[in-house]
């Protein structure tokens, strides 16, 4: 067989095992399925009516119309059948309107499909494609228009020698069962046709991976199948109704079914981008430990990325790199390509870029038509500036790639970029510190690798001032803050503590912040600091085993409003400084217990109104724990005091007055604990 499938594509002979086994299925499944598909074509020539097509050519087109819509607001489904490879199918209510003409008009209104099956190859045919893709839309054209012609004709045989009618003169029980039989016939036909490619598949999944895996792919294979056959019936009705009650009532049926076909689309979406996050979020955890746990000169680190990278994307082709010469990843790694001009074009980015197929990439000297592309540049910790870049391909499945779904891609990709450049930061850093004794080393380098974590840029908010400062006692810091931007314009602030000092408590800080402000991310859509927390905390006690906990506040704030959701997970409670009303200073106290501590710990959320020349001062309790010469302690008291002599200081001047008070309190006596301040303040005039 395989010899077989070289003599019509000679390039199987140079391929490795798994492309050469797929290649030799897509070329046998085309040799077997043409004939059918003629031999379809020719027998709907020889049943064709076209006087029917010229009385009812207005109807025909108005159907036309309708199939096109249909497939405008079709659904995917893309399924993973082993690590890395990605089988993908679509489906839409288009088959519902093909039969409905059928039902109305007979086995030529099967032309419609045919014409659109035709354009749609040639349209897609002219794309600068690889051979295996060009083989793989041949096939699926002959084994479709032979499931669309053979099977349909055979079905509209079975139909008529039944003593069905076309049109379909009715909607009575009898009519019904004919036309449901007849399209149990279509289905079972189709299977018979698609059986050759469904064994093969089965038999290839059984070579690639393991007989146990097959699973997946026949559950994939039925799914494809069936989904879109679960619509045929509804033509029955469509046909029914028009032929009883005319075009008005067909139409008002067919609205109903748009609306559907655009709630399956959504819904299609929806599914597709969870789990595209969550399988995104699940590499990215992974790296991020491998990368902790993996040597630190970063010797380790091509292995990681070919190990974590090509599952997180539905991609074709990953390029990741730092610098021109020194490729990290490079996938498949049998794909060599030339990238001079492409490292170049993304050495100058300093964000994430999405291409869609049609888009001149900045690299091509000559536009021409190419997979979705996206790509993000990997910046140098210290100075911002590029230091490499990751290039995306992704495969062409069946999900309709936009700009809206590129673009969801942008915080994994970032992510990605980001771990890559705190890897290689921390790889510096340890060869710098070289010279030094270990004890030192080590503090160097976890200090500047915690630093790194840390927000550089405070936000912009029209209307609000945003002052911040974190003073560790040592060369590292168990504190830690963070500005999240969220969807709607919102803004998540962090600040946390992990109960320890030293190395370990950095380490512990870097892990929570991560995971603190991934789970952000992922559930932003609206204020849900108490499902962000739960999620942390059993991923923290899953994967973490230092015996630490990490008191922390999060809130999300909506500048517009000023309300702020938070929770409080044991943290020093912070205070708000009201401008006006009979209460001038608010504390936020803690709605649950510290992060780290037990499984399946719950936390309440509070909402809070921050009015105009509001202060909110967030703090760890280096503040309240500050102790001078004879042992006293700074304390809550001193600070409330401090707030409010304040009055409508800036948030700058508000942060330097309570700093300020606490140097004086403690003298020259050693800091005894990190110190974290973070002060907001919404202006009078906003």
């Amino acid at each position: 067989m395989i010899a077989f499938a070289e003599l019509f594509w000679p390039a199987l002979k140079t391929m490795d095992g798994q492309k050469r086994l797929i290649g030799v299925g897509e070329v046998i499944t085309f040799l077997y399925s043409a004939p059918l598909a003629l031999a379809g074509f020719i027998w709907l020539v020889t049943v064709s009516d076209w006087e029917v097509a010229r009385r009812h050519w207005i109807m025909l087109v108005f159907l036309a119309i309708l199939m096109l819509l249909f497939r405008r607001l079709g659904f995917f489904l893309i399924a993973e059948i082993r690590a890395g490879r990605y089988a993908s199918s679509d489906g839409s209510l288009e088959s519902m309107v093909l039969w409905t003409a059928v039902f109305l008009y007979g086995p030529t209104a099967l032309w419609l499909a045919v014409f659109w099956s035709v354009f749609d190859l040639l349209s897609k045919w002219r794309l600068h494609l690889p051979p295996v893709d060009r083989w793989s839309r041949a096939r699926n054209f002959t084994l479709s228009l032979s499931s669309m012609m053979l099977a349909s004709l055979t079905a509209l045989y079975f139909y008529r020698q039944w003593g069905g009618n076309i049109p379909l003169s009715g909607l009575s029980p009898q009519l019904i069962l004919l036309a449901v039989g007849a399209l149990l016939v279509h289905f079972f036909v189709t299977l018979v046709i698609w059986s050759g490619y469904l064994a093969f598949a089965i038999w290839a999944q059984m070579n690639l991976a393991s007989p146990s895996s097959i699973t997946p792919v026949i559950r994939f294979l039925l799914a494809a199948l069936g989904l879109p056959v679960m619509a045929h019936p509804f033509s029955i009705l469509a046909a029914g109704l028009f032929y009883e009650y005319g075009l008005i009532t067909f139409i008002f049926y067919i609205t109903g079914m748009v609306i559907v076909a655009l709630l399956t689309r959504q819904l299609s979406w929806a599914a597709e981008s969870r789990r595209q996050q969550s399988r995104q979020l699940e590499k990215l955890e992974a790296l991020g430990r491998a990368i902790i746990n993996a040597p630190p000169d970063s010797s380790t680190l091509p292995l990681l990325l070919r190990e974590h990278i090509p599952g997180m994307f539905p991609s074709g082709r990953i390029l990741a790199w730092v610098q021109p010469d020194d490729v990290l990843l490079n996938y498949p790694f049998d794909w060599h390509p030339d990238s001079g001009a492409l490292l170049k074009a993304v050495s100058q980015m300093r964000e994430a870029a999405a291409f869609l197929t049609r888009d001149k990439l900045p690299w091509q000297e000559q536009p021409y038509d190419h997979n979705a592309v996206v790509v993000t540049p990997i910046l140098n910790v210290d100075s911002s500036e590029p230091m490499g870049g990751i290039y995306l391909e992704l495969f062409s499945l069946s999900q309709p790639w936009d700009n809206r779904s590129l673009r969801n891609l942008f915080p994994a990709m970032s992510s990605l970029a980001a771990q890559i450049a705190s890897a290689l930061h921390q790889a510096e850093i340890y060869s710098q510190a070289l010279a030094y004794q270990r004890v030192t080393q080590e503090l160097t380098l976890a200090g500047k690798i915690q630093a790194s974590f840390l927000p550089d840029v405070l936000p912009s908010l029209s209307g609000w001032q945003l002052a911040v400062t974190i003073l560790p006692a040592r060369e590292t810091s168990g504190d830690f803050f963070d500005f999240i931007p969220l969807e709607g314009g919102k803004q998540g602030i962090l600040i946390a503590d992990v109960t320890d000092k030293g190395v370990g408590a950095a380490l512990y800080m870097a892990l929570s912040r991560t995971l603190i402000r991934t789970y952000a991310i992922e559930f932003g859509d609206d204020p849900q600091p108490d499902v962000v927390f739960f999620a942390a905390n059993g991923r923290i006690l899953k994967d973490a085993r230092a015996n630490l906990f990490v008191t922390a506040f999060y809130g999300i704030l909506d500048p517009q409003t000023g309300e702020l959701t938070y929770c409080n997970a044991g943290h020093n409670p912070p205070y708000l400084l009201h401008h006006q009303g009979d209460q001038p200073i608010q504390m936020l106290g803690q709605t649950g217990m510290p992060i780290g501590i037990e499984e399946d710990t719950l936390w309440e959320k509070a909402t809070v109104q921050i009015g105009l020349g509001d202060v909110l001062v967030l703090y760890t309790d280096g503040i309240p724990d500050a102790q001078n010469k004879q042992g006293e302690f700074f304390e809550d008291r001193l600070l409330q005091k401090a707030i409010l002599e304040s009055g409508l200081l800036s948030a700058q001047d508000v942060q330097n007055k309570i700093l300020g008070d606490v140097q004086n309190f403690v003298g020259q006596e050693p800091q005894f604990d990190d110190i974290t301040l973070m002060v907001l303040v919404r202006d009078l005039d906003a």
